[in-house]
């Protein structure tokens, strides 16, 4: 059985909102460990020395169950060389695409959460070591605004023929046509080999999902809609790697 650490490099996460999930781990027979910092609120630094620890620990899985905002607080302070020899496979989703585009510059990592997901069939094969059909593709992106917030940085991945994976959980259709207008004036669209477009709860809620067809229509590479990954309960994962 794996050895699966739950991390929170992001926002406090809020108690017993993981209890579903770790009676699913401990019912599959793995060793689970929580970030002792999971649930309060801590400075920048110590969460990122979580992190650091744990990529020179035994580890199998690693599993970002947090969200929010403050994930890029932590980039400076990650130890991305020890990461680098780390054997654990490092998951995150929503606020952590911006620590997980850094990440995959130096070794894979992967966009999926595992907090709430509802596809446990998938799940358990996964954490199994088993084959399956969890990851559906490879390359860069995922929380279209939580990917922004490295713009400008030098974190930011050059995107030189790598597909694009984008979701989003909130955001209108001013927003996101705000974000994809960004991505264009940076010359990302004019970068990237494809753009795959998972989730966009809000713009689904609101029946707005089309406009991402018009965002898109003018660009010169393949682009496909409706992916099954997000924010929602039975997404699946993306590998992100260059």
């Amino acid at each position: 059985m794996a050895t699966i650490g739950l991390l929170g490099l992001s926002d406090p996460v809020k108690e017993g909102s993981l209890d579903s999930t770790m009676a699913a781990l401990k019912a599959w027979n793995h060793t689970v460990q929580i970030s002792p910092l999971l649930f309060q609120t801590a400075s920048p630094k110590q969460r990122a020395s979580v992190f650091n620890e744990w990529m020179t620990q035994s580890f199998d899985f690693i599993f970002d169950v947090s969200g929010g905002d403050l994930a890029n607080e932590t980039l400076r302070y990650l130890d991305l060389d020890t990461y680098s020899k780390s054997h654990a496979i490092f998951h995150g989703y929503s606020d952590l695409s911006c620590v997980l585009n850094v990440l995959a510059m130096y070794r894979p990592c992967v966009l999926f959460q595992i907090k709430n997901n509802q596809n446990k069939t998938d799940l358990k094969k996964y954490l199994a070591f088993q084959p399956n059909d969890l990851c559906i593709g490879a390359g860069l992106g995922g929380n279209i605004r939580c990917f922004l917030k490295l713009a400008g940085t030098k974190y930011f991945p050059d995107l030189s023929g790598v597909p694009l994976y984008l979701e989003s959980r909130s955001g209108n259709t001013y927003r996101i046509r705000s974000f994809f207008a960004q991505l264009e004036d940076m010359g990302v669209i004019d970068q990237i080999a494809s753009l795959t477009l998972g989730e966009f709860t809000q713009l689904e809620a609101e029946n707005e999902y089309d406009i991402l067809h018009t965002i898109t229509k003018s660009y010169a590479i393949p682009v496909s809609f409706h992916a099954p990954f997000g924010h929602g309960s039975h997404s699946k994962a993306i590998r992100l790697e260059v």
